[in-house]
């Protein structure tokens, strides 16, 4: 079989440390949008009602998350657990109702990902799932291209890891590119230490996903930073939230203070660069003639960025790191929580492309090689 002869669309999988995106190529959107991580019965009176022993995605509903202990198998951008990942694909094609011995299958990757990693997920898609042609796509270049642009800065902003990746033509600059591991769950992780200063206790693994809706449903950015005594005044306007169980919460200066961190990790012990200087970082380690043109082509990308308030809060502190003269855009299209899948489905459909799968026998002859060869 060559790639001029797959029967079916590609699958597109999406991976992220927070949500796994699946669905088929040239369609506008994902089929199925599921939490990536896995849960096994803590009691024995669960798993005694119940012969599974292994819960995915949305198999873990409110009821029975708090019996679960739930495990992260694919964390800032790197495979932990290969067989808890598996399980996570596995979910995928069957909620795709596909066996992925009938289907091409792109998967998007942060830029950083090692050669080992991908050499063990292609062994897996095409040794265990007997899978017909394979592509890696680099999230960013994939992104920018949904959004319409060849050339520009994709900043993504996810649960575990933020990148700021400069693409010029179609081709990411690896040099400039700039991650740092501070994204939206550094929000639910201070958020929930802000909450325990105020008296509510939340530690379980399974607890932390009530923090997280809180974060989605309440958390914003201010304009510009907020003074101590703002928040002192804050303190008294009281925000009621009703967790899973019905009883009440009350939030106030949290939800403003979270997000904080996203802006200033080094008030918060944290000896990172924000999410604003990894932006102007990565711009200003490009040729100088290619600056302007970056500046006015931000794209935002990623769960955290629909924060409200996130885009109105970049611009003002990325122009105080840049030259005065610099003029700045961003654009923040409003799917931008699955512009990277949106990319992938797009790239994968184009006639151009059909030459760059990866088949199981050009990896069966050149192994790692043909890894290196075709991408983007």
């Amino acid at each position: 079989m060559d790639s001029n002869t797959f029967a079916n669309n590609p699958i597109i999988i999406d991976m992220g440390s927070s949500q796994i995106k699946a669905g088929f190529g040239g369609d506008d959107k994902p089929k199925v949008i599921f939490n990536s991580y896995i849960g096994r019965p803590k009691l024995k009176a669960l798993s005694a009602t119940n012969s599974q022993e292994i819960y995915v995605g949305n198999q873990i509903t409110d009821s029975i998350r708090g019996n679960m202990k739930i495990k992260y198998p694919y964390q800032k951008g790197v495979i932990k657990d290969m067989n808890d990942m598996d399980q996570l694909w596995k979910y995928a094609f069957s909620e795709l109702n596909s066996n992925p011995k009938d289907y091409p299958i792109l998967l998007t990757e942060p830029p950083f990902t090692s050669q080992i990693q991908k050499k063990e997920i292609a062994k897996q898609f095409f040794e265990n799932y007997n899978c017909p042609g394979l592509f890696f796509a680099v999230s960013g270049i994939v992104s920018l291209f949904a959004s319409g642009k060849t050339t520009g800065v994709i900043l993504d902003v996810g649960d575990t890891v933020s990148q700021s990746i400069p693409i010029y033509d179609g081709f990411y600059i690896q040099h400039s590119a700039q991650r740092v591991d501070l994204a939206g769950r550094d929000v639910t992780d201070n958020l929930n230490n802000l909450l325990r200063r105020s008296g509510y206790i939340f530690t379980k693994t399974a607890e932390l996903e009530i923090i997280k809706k809180i974060k989605e449903k309440r958390c914003f950015l201010s304009p510009t930073m907020i003074a101590e005594e703002k928040y002192q005044e804050e303190r008294k306007i009281k925000d009621q939230f009703t967790l899973p169980d019905n009883n009440m919460i009350e939030i106030s200066y949290e939800k403003q203070r979270a997000p904080e961190i996203l802006m200033s990790p080094e008030k918060y012990g944290l000896e990172l660069n924000s999410i604003p200087e990894i932006l102007a970082n990565s711009i200003q380690k490009v040729d100088l003639d290619l600056r302007k043109t970056l500046y006015n082509e931000i794209v935002l990308t990623g769960g955290t960025s629909l924060m409200q308030g996130f885009p109105e809060r970049l611009i003002g502190e990325v122009k105080r790191l840049i030259p005065k003269d610099a003029k700045v855009k961003i654009w923040a299209p409003p799917e931008r929580i699955t512009l990277c899948w949106q990319g992938g489905s797009i790239l994968s459909h184009l006639s151009s492309f059909k030459s760059m799968w990866i088949l199981k026998k050009e990896f069966d002859d050149e192994g790692e090689r043909i890894l290196i060869k075709k991408q983007l």
